[in-house]
């Protein structure tokens, strides 16, 4: 008994050792490492980082009006108040702390080219996901590694080459955004103003069309997939707001049981329209059937393609929407810019017309 007490107390003190030095030794010594090259920041904080501050400046940006209501487009102390705060007081780049984790945050153009173009060389490196990440984002490109992302890359060039957009996916891009604005004019019923809830209106539309390229005659099943990860990102958003304590995000919670829940019925429904897809072969010229129609040689297995897939959806309609919205908002406040816009599109247009004469 007396033997089995001292092997429980000598495992606790080895992990409260571990727990030490990658909580409070490492990270301390990394701050210092920097200092030394002149990059500082707000300063480590055991086990919980910067996270509380970060928080606060968050909360306290938001019970503020909007910059834009004054016509002002810096809305950089909204967006990211953390970054505006701190790179004002600690210059760029500086260092902050996700939990345990360090963050450094720069902003010059050529240091970010060099690191995003070097990442093949050991210098530098993505971050890898934690579990909660894996299952949103999926184990698509943006989370593959070394010859993996290499050959995933490589097949996913395919369908993205300027002409097969052109020629396969512009038409329906185009006959989707007709069919939304139809719907506004409906709306409008020849008056000079109304109200609309736009933001949502051009998430609608970036869902259509991806699902439209990606599944082709099969769009409406593939916009049960956009239902669960909106689903998704908020169990994932409740969860990216708990504090970063170390090991915790890998402790079963209610939100990532939920999260679970929905990628394993995510999963499905892809599986289902690759099977489905794989049996017509009809719609030649979409997204899933470029992917499974790649060379024998070189082609990715149904995991692989749902992984793909999963980040296709997040990744192109939120991205997609999110630009659109921003710039009409931009537009809506500045009538000027609109003109130009306008003769520029006529121009193009006209342009356009003389080459097809």
């Amino acid at each position: 008994m007396t033997h089995l007490i001292l092997v429980l107390v000598a495992v606790f003190c080895i992990r409260l050792f571990k727990f030490a030095y990658n909580t409070i030794w490492i990270p301390f010594r990394i701050q210092n490492h920097f200092k030394k090259q002149g990059v500082t920041g707000p300063g480590y904080r055991p086990i919980f980082g910067n996270m509380p501050e970060i928080r606060r400046l968050f909360e306290e940006a938001m019970s503020k009006p909007s910059p834009l209501h004054d016509g002002d487009h810096d809305v950089l102390p909204r967006v990211a108040p953390f970054y505006h705060k701190w790179s004002n007081i600690y210059g760029k780049p500086f260092l902050y702390w996700s939990g345990s984790q360090p963050r450094l945050a720069i902003s010059d153009p050529d240091l970010i080219k060099e690191i995003t173009m070097n990442t093949g060389g050991g210098s530098f490196d993505k971050t890898g996901f934690d579990p909660k990440g894996k299952i949103l984002f999926g184990q698509g490109l943006i989370a593959l590694f070394g010859q993996q992302w290499t050959l995933h890359r490589r097949i996913l060039n395919r369908p993205f080459r300027m002409e097969r957009v052109k020629e396969c996916w512009l038409p329906d891009i185009v006959a989707e955004t007709c069919k939304m604005l139809e719907k506004w004019e409906e709306r409008r019923a020849g008056r000079d103003e109304f109200e609309m809830e736009v933001f949502k209106q051009l998430h609608d539309l970036s869902a259509d069309i991806i699902s439209r390229t990606a599944f082709g005659t099969f769009s409406e099943q593939g916009k049960q997939i956009f239902l669960l990860q909106e689903q998704q990102m908020q169990f994932f958003s409740l969860a990216v707001e708990s504090l970063n304590i170390p090991g915790l995000r890998f402790l079963p919670t209610k939100n990532s049981r939920e999260m679970w829940r929905l990628d394993k019925e995510t999963n499905e429904s892809i599986r289902a329209l690759i099977r489905a897809n794989n049996e017509t072969r009809e719609e030649s010229s979409s997204f899933l059937s470029l992917l499974m129609g790649s060379d024998e040689e070189e082609r990715l297995g149904e995991e692989e393609i749902i992984g793909e897939f999963k980040t296709f959806y997040f990744a192109g309609k939120e991205t997609a929407a999110n630009a659109l919205a921003w710039a009409l908002l931009l537009l809506g406040l500045n009538p000027e810019w609109q003109d130009k816009a306008r003769e520029e599109v006529s121009w193009v247009a006209i342009r356009f017309r003389l080459q097809r004469i």
